[in-house]
């Protein structure tokens, strides 16, 4: 016992220790982080199919400094605008080739985001960009046409009541609506040469819109 008492100060030591090392991990985990996401979104900006965006760089198990501070969320949704970009114009390194799963990912990833992402910018942008996915996939016929235009409206003006601002939106929305129009079948190539793809602001990332 008295062996135990005269280490007790020393074993407290070594605890306080390894408490204080765990705390300067976590301090260097998170701006790690931070230096990640600023370098990635950069990276994506210059190529959007750049291959291993926003990845962990923590060193600590488990990554608290992700939960901390809270960039779960980000991350999320920049994976999912990358998804979108490989849907649009080809399929992800990850599924080798395979566009109809990078679509259905995207399409997944987006439909996650557009009720449950943090800001209302993030649910506003992936609304719209569902309904770029909407109106740029094929049509049998002209059945077919008309009900795709119908669910690429409602996408746009899910993103037009939940982020007014989303001028993107409202320009595919017209795009859309002039489409309907008798005569204006040929959607596909003009949804991808509108706004909503083509001649817009790019892929962007947080808040940024399309």
């Amino acid at each position: 016992m008295k062996a135990l008492r005269r280490s007790l100060p020393l074993l407290a030591g070594l605890l306080c220790l390894g408490i204080a090392a765990a705390f300067v991990l976590l301090a260097l985990d998170a701006r790690a982080w931070q230096r990640t996401v600023t370098r990635d979104d950069l990276r994506f900006r210059a190529l959007h199919s750049s291959t291993g965006l926003w990845r962990s760089p923590a060193v600590l198990p488990g990554d608290p400094a992700r939960v901390l501070l809270g960039v779960g969320g980000d991350v999320a949704y920049r994976h999912a605008l990358q998804l979108f970009w490989f849907s649009q114009v080809g399929p992800s390194p990850q599924n080798r080739g395979d566009l109809t799963v990078t679509s259905v990912q995207a399409q997944a990833q987006l439909q996650h985001l557009s009720g449950s992402a943090a800001t209302g910018a993030e649910r506003s942008t992936a609304a719209n960009l569902l309904g770029v996915m909407t109106v740029t996939t094929p049509a049998a016929d002209p059945t077919s046409v008309i009900q795709t235009l119908q669910r690429a409206a409602l996408y746009f003006r899910q993103a037009i009541a939940t982020d007014p601002t989303n001028y993107a939106a409202k320009l595919n929305l017209e795009l859309v609506l002039r489409l309907q129009k008798p005569g204006k079948s040929r959607f596909g190539r003009d949804a991808r040469g509108g706004y909503g793809f083509g001649r817009g602001r790019g892929l962007g990332v947080v808040g940024s819109g399309f």
